[in-house]
């Protein structure tokens, strides 16, 4: 292992990543994919992360379609070098539905698996096969890693967009990501309990927040143009809208109650949620704008008076942590939430409802709390619990492992 000064002043050890992950390194929302392996590159650790995508057809498809960056296209031959630590390769899927079909995904990630080694060759040792998309469990050992890390941030197998072969395929992914892998990383404590039966060298690590993207949120005067005129006070969600995720019903309770306030909703929707968004629409207090790029996010959060997690009580969700919690938090928002069992005990920063009576009660009472010590004291929060932070602890529990 290549030594190198830790930021406490004590020596670590850099090991290469090889990161897979079914959501490209341009994703238009970063989450911990993007988040941890950018910071783990900046800290000097060689990562070579790995598109796992789609069936090559597709994927080729899109990139003609959306006229993507050349990139797109040379992943599918060779890595791209995007800084100096971190280059993206993408996975040649030569074979369709190897995400929902057991004998097309073990036939996809034995070919890949060849490639990946082959590129993965050239890293320093040791190796770290870091696996987010559970489908690629399979190519744990296959790899030339010295070692597999699960870091697993989602309830695949619960995925409401998900069908039933989905949801067996990412089951049985999970379960061998899990066991084959030397540490397994999880962010709330539903996925801690089920991963703890499946090997002893599990650690709950929760979700965190991009803290210096969205500081400067705590300014209503950065507002964004299109939301700063908004009358007050605003009640806000800016995420994804996705179907067996968001619970519609909280959204149309608040703005009905409450029509002195303005409910404002940024961000992507699917097929399924566009009619429910449209309903919502039909009433003078709700604005959804669309997606906004993540750049100009903290511009719309700035102009919220309490932040929205307004999740459904499903499987899917009782495995979640929202990110947008401590995004919320940085710029010194209250938050009313929905479906997450993880983030009881937060309050009175962030409130956990259940049901539109609930829900609309907690945000009346958010309103009360807004004043410069409550802002300060949720900013403090979001300042202990950033992705430098997980990225350290990750990163840390990783060469102790393979020190071990």
């Amino acid at each position: 292992m290549q030594p190198h000064a830790g930021d406490a002043g004590h020596e670590r050890f850099l090991f290469s990543i090889i990161c897979l992950s079914q959501s490209s390194w341009d994703a238009d929302l970063p989450t911990n994919r993007q988040q941890i392996m950018r910071r783990a590159s900046e800290r000097g650790h060689r990562v070579l992360f790995v598109d796992t995508g789609p069936f090559l057809g597709r994927r080729v498809a899109d990139v003609l379609r959306r006229r993507s960056p050349p990139a797109a296209l040379l992943e599918l031959i060779r890595p791209v070098d995007r800084t100096e630590t971190l280059s993206t390769l993408a996975m040649v899927n030569l074979f369709p539905w190897g995400h929902r079909n057991r004998f097309m995904n073990k036939l996809n990630n034995w070919l890949n698996a060849v490639n990946v080694k082959r590129v993965g060759r050239h890293l320093p040792g040791p190796v770290v096969l870091w696996i987010y998309d559970p489908c690629c469990g399979s190519m744990i050992g296959a790899c030339g890693e010295d070692m597999a890390v699960y870091d697993c941030v989602d309830d695949y197998p619960s995925l409401a967009f998900y069908d039933t072969a989905e949801k067996a395929l990412a089951h049985a992914g999970d379960q061998a990501a899990a066991t084959g892998s030397a540490v397994v990383f999880t962010t709330t404590s539903t996925l801690f309990r089920r991963h703890s039966a499946l090997n002893p060298n599990v650690h709950l690590v929760g979700n965190v927040g991009d803290y210096a993207h969205f500081e400067g949120a705590v300014d209503r005067s950065i507002a964004a143009r299109d939301a700063s005129g908004l009358p007050r006070p605003v009640i806000g969600f800016a995420g994804r809208f996705m179907t067996g995720k968001i619970d519609f019903a909280l959204i149309d309770a608040s703005a009905r109650r409450h029509p002195d306030w303005t409910i404002l909703l940024i961000g992507p929707a699917d097929d399924e949620a566009l009619r429910d968004l449209g309903r919502l629409t039909r009433l003078d207090n709700v604005s959804w704008l669309g997606h906004r790029p993540y750049e100009g996010l903290p511009g719309y959060v700035a102009a919220f008076d309490v932040g929205l997690c307004p999740y459904q009580w499903n499987d899917w969700m009782r495995g979640g942590f929202p990110l947008k919690v401590y995004e919320y938090l940085a710029a010194g928002k209250p938050i009313v939430a929905s479906g997450n069992p993880d983030l009881e005990g937060m309050a009175p920063d962030v409130v956990l409802a259940r049901g539109p009576d609930e829900f609309v009660a907690a945000i009346e009472n958010a309103l009360l709390y807004r004043g410069p010590e409550d802002v300060e004291r949720r900013r403090r929060l979001a300042r202990q619990n950033t992705w430098e932070s997980r990225t350290e602890q990750v990163l840390r529990l990783t060469q102790e492992q393979l020190a071990g």
